[in-house]
């Protein structure tokens, strides 16, 4: 009996040991600038400033109003560094990092 005392004592430790390992992070997705744009939007151009109406900062992209047509939707995403610090895209030659969807 004392020689699966041993035995014993060594893997339930193990279990117990094991149950406290630290968690993982998930990675985190960094908040993007929305804008509405164009609904005819072609991807891999850049927004026009004028035509990129800013709508909030968020890892999810919002849903655009008046999208029209089987075009790439009217939603557009910019990284921090592509907007000033009044919410505006910097210049007209700034591209997408991501648009929301394509429409049917």
């Amino acid at each position: 009996m004392k020689k699966y005392f041993l035995g014993s004592m060594a893997v339930l430790l193990a279990l117990v040991f094991s149950a406290f390992t630290g968690t993982r992070k998930k990675p985190a997705f960094p908040d993007m600038y929305w804008f509405q744009i164009s609904n005819q939007y072609t991807p891999g151009y850049p927004v026009d400033q004028a035509d990129a109406t800013f709508m909030l900062e968020s890892t999810v992209a919002p849903i655009g109003s008046a999208c029209t047509g089987s075009t790439y939707d009217c939603v557009a995403g910019f990284n921090a560094d592509q907007v000033n610090s009044s919410n505006q895209l910097k210049d007209d030659l700034e591209i997408p990092a991501d648009v929301a969807s394509l429409k049917n």
